[in-house]
């Protein structure tokens, strides 16, 4: 994949998305169109992301340095770098339309699909880090975090608990 692509990629990615991993089912499509084994390399690049202080979206920047090195990684940083930017403009035009209920709705849609496309690339990824034991439990594991809402930081600590203990 060529530098450009993955800049307009991460781009597209972050300007569709609305933070986190909402990002993750447009760049993994990307991906898999490039014939890159997308669900392997996401996989490790949520994993770095995730350790690594700082947004959830950083896992953009591994993914990038996964396809294309340090030039990826930059690449792929400048496009995180651009829509933040952007919502300075739209912050503006949206708190003067926020008063109708026809764009509210609209917004409300707008966050019902992010999880829509969520849902099956977060399947596939379970599914395809669930290839052992240790990965159906991390799985596992994964999903009662999330549905407890509990920090990052507890599943990254169970995580490395398993990890040792199984190990």
């Amino acid at each position: 994949m060529s530098l450009e692509r993955i800049f307009l990629v991460v781009l597209a990615a972050n300007l569709i998305g609305f933070g986190g991993l909402s990002s993750l089912p447009i760049l993994r499509g990307q991906i898999q169109s490039a014939g890159l084994p997308a669900d392997n390399l996401l996989l490790h690049a949520l994993a770095i992301g995730n350790i690594s202080p700082g947004p959830n979206g950083l896992y953009l920047v591994v993914a990038g340095y996964f396809i294309g090195g340090i030039k990826g990684a930059g690449a792929a940083t400048l496009a995180l770098v651009i829509p933040p930017f952007l919502v300075i403009i739209l912050e503006n035009l949206r708190s003067r339309l926020l008063h109708l209920p026809r764009f509210r709705a609209v917004m409300h849609s707008l966050s019902l699909s992010v999880i829509a496309l969520l849902i099956p690339s977060s399947a596939a990824l379970a599914a395809d880090a669930a290839t052992d034991l240790l990965g159906v439990a991390m799985v596992i594991m994964g999903a009662i975090v999330l549905s407890c809402r509990a920090s990052p930081l507890v599943g990254i600590g169970i995580a490395l608990v398993i990890g040792l203990v199984v190990r």
